[in-house]
């Protein structure tokens, strides 16, 4: 009897082994709250998870009646269950009920590149009163499990010693040994006094550590710093959740004379009535040290910019042949390795007789490239100008200047263009000819006294004035009642006040840009800096975003299926790239480049006010 009940418990537990991963592998979209009740005035947080990709963007789940939904951003996880990894993203909501009762939410549907995800669906109870935490059991922490050995992260600097704005590789490892890790966040650190940049998508491997072996997931990562001083770069935190192995309480009610003591005790049973605790950890590495040094004001070219690294200089010229007024295209690429957030265009001599325009800049992995487009004005032109890039070599310690040019080009004159002439009616010979007069002017006599004016049929309903104020009431209830109309809506449209925000803080940002150009101690960084904080604060409301969290990165993604126009995308990009190098690199900009840049964020403001997101 026994053999036969253990074959049927072995036979359903291997079917739902089986089934299981099979389902599992069908939720892709799935919904989740912090909790399921709540009282007004508290808020609650809405998950939308994707397991398998971290690329999904935000989706847009419309409006609830009687529920205020924000956009938080982006949560990207990865999993390690028996030595396999997993992704997955969370787009994190913020919930604000407005009023009582239980609402629905989900489910879901969302396409994404061919792909069709749906979701489940939840509720959330909102009373009016506020709900007390319920005070939560003791439980086991990880912390009473002693898994030092077990997991644990470790931070190394590739560098102890690096000069400002030079490059240093960090590289953050999370071990794991027999363990099942889920909800594991990219790596954070204190970053004051360096730039910071986000973690590439980590790589995973094996390694034999104390003799023992762990699963590696490695992320790497490049910073630099910003200011001269010594530093402490760490720790490296990691937070993720730990399955740990639990067995389940079996009290004398759930025995049976059929089964004896024995039989609870075989191996299979155990791991049969056994099942996982998740266990929140928050893991710390230990912290390094780093000296960032002054880059030397010794032997320092005046046209230095602040690239910092080992650079080479292409130098092209096409074409060769032109015509006035036909444009030449100056393609200058910079190889090597270094920061290249710091790499600026490459300083050309003074060019007359040609008309330029603003350059074209393209960033890859180790290389930057700038296009810049010259038009001949004048066939005296037989070169184009001299180009010179100037660098600090990290390895030599010293600084360097490459130049290229000038580089001879043949303007030939451009076809001329007959003058364009007046033709009149043809005349026969001998015809007589009118002589122009200058027309006569009437004579006007002036009435000195017009007297008194009385309309026919006047009256006090027709007085303007007696109209107006027979009106006045009307206007102010009717003018009151739209100011009501457009408060409600502020209070309840999430989208229509946020595009308020942004727009009253871009014209405030714009008008102080506008005053920083007029005064005459004008710093491009202070300028920069205000053009910044507008670009974050106007492109936060405008696309829900928290402006404390807008960078170039956030912005390409949010309006990554908008429709917007690439010239737009091209400007926002351009402008976020020279805020970064007014901030961290040796910016030295004209007056006119400061007002090219309020022009192009003026058309910026301009495009997104006009379009709809």
């Amino acid at each position: 009897m026994k053999k036969q009940i253990k074959i049927i418990v072995f036979f359903c537990t291997v079917v739902l082994a089986l089934t299981g991963p099979a389902i599992a592998k069908d939720v892709k979209f799935e919904l989740n709250l912090d909790k399921q009740r709540t009282a007004i005035g508290e808020n609650a947080q809405l998950g939308l998870s994707f397991y398998g990709t971290q690329s999904v963007p935000a989706p847009d789940i419309g409006n609830i009646p009687g529920l205020e939904i924000h956009y938080v951003g982006p949560s990207t996880m990865m999993t390690v269950i028996n030595g396999q990894v997993s992704s997955s993203i969370t787009h994190m909501y913020t919930v604000q009920p407005l009023k009582i009762g239980k609402f629905q939410i989900g489910p879901l549907s969302f396409k994404y590149k061919n792909d069709t995800y749906s979701s489940n669906m939840i509720f959330l109870e909102v009373s009016e009163e506020r709900i007390a935490p319920k005070e939560k059991e003791e439980a086991s922490t990880p912390e009473k499990l002693n898994l030092d050995d077990r997991i644990f992260v470790t931070l190394d600097a590739g560098k102890a010693q690096s000069y400002v704005n030079e490059l240093i590789p960090v590289t953050v490892k999370l071990y794991v040994n027999r363990l099942n890790v889920s909800d594991i966040q990219l790596p954070a650190f204190d970053q004051e006094g360096f730039s910071k940049v986000d973690f590439k998508e980590p790589k995973q491997y094996r390694e034999q550590r104390d003799g023992l072996i762990y699963d590696v997931l490695e992320f790497k990562t490049k910073i630099f710093g910003t200011k001269p001083g010594d530093y402490r770069l760490g720790p490296a935190r990691i937070k993720c959740s730990v399955m740990v192995k639990k067995r389940l309480a079996r009290g004398p009610s759930a025995r049976d004379d059929m089964f004896g003591d024995d039989y609870y005790r075989d191996s299979f049973f155990e791991e049969f009535f056994t099942h996982y605790e998740r266990h929140p950890m928050d893991l710390k590495s230990h912290d390094t040290q780093l000296i960032i040094l002054p880059l030397p004001v010794e032997g320092r070219p005046k046209d230095f910019s602040g690239a910092v690294g080992d650079y080479q200089f292409i130098y092209n010229v096409s074409p060769g042949k032109v015509k006035v007024g036909d444009p030449v295209t100056l393609r200058m690429d910079i190889n090597g390795t270094g920061n290249f957030n710091t790499v600026l265009m490459p300083k050309l001599d003074s060019a007359p007789g040609f008309k330029a325009y603003e350059p074209d800049v393209r960033t890859e992995e180790n290389s930057k490239g700038f296009t810049q487009v010259l038009i001949p004005e004048t066939e005296s032109v037989t070169q184009v100008p001299r180009a010179t890039f100037t660098y600090f070599d990290t390895n030599k310690k010293e600084y360097k200047t490459i130049t290229q040019g000038p580089m001879p080009i043949q303007v030939e004159k451009g076809k001329e263009e007959a003058p364009s002439q007046v033709v009149g009616p043809a005349r026969s010979p001998g015809a007589f000819t009118y002589k122009e007069e200058e027309p006569t002017r009437d004579i006007i006599y002036i009435k000195e006294a017009p007297g008194r004016w009385l309309n026919k049929n006047y009256g006090l309903y027709r007085n303007k004035v007696f109209l107006t104020f027979l009106t006045m009431p009307l206007l102010f209830l009717i003018a009151l009642s739209v100011i009501q109309a457009r408060r409600n809506r502020f209070i309840t449209d999430s989208v229509y006040a946020g595009r308020i925000r942004a727009y009253k803080s871009a014209k405030k940002g714009i008008k102080v840009l506008v005053r920083q150009l007029k005064s005459k101690d004008k710093d491009p960084k202070i300028f920069y800096e205000t053009m910044f904080k507008a670009l974050q604060d106007y492109l936060g409301n405008r696309i829900h975003v928290p402006p404390a969290g807008v960078t170039s990165d956030i912005v390409d993604y949010v309006l990554e299926n908008k429709g917007i126009e690439m010239d737009i995308l091209r400007k926002l990009k351009g402008l976020f790239d020279v805020c970064d190098r007014a901030r961290f690199a040796f910016l030295s900009v004209t007056e006119y480049k400061m007002e090219d840049d309020l022009k192009e964020l003026q058309e910026v403001v301009n495009y997104f006010e006009r379009k709809k997101l």
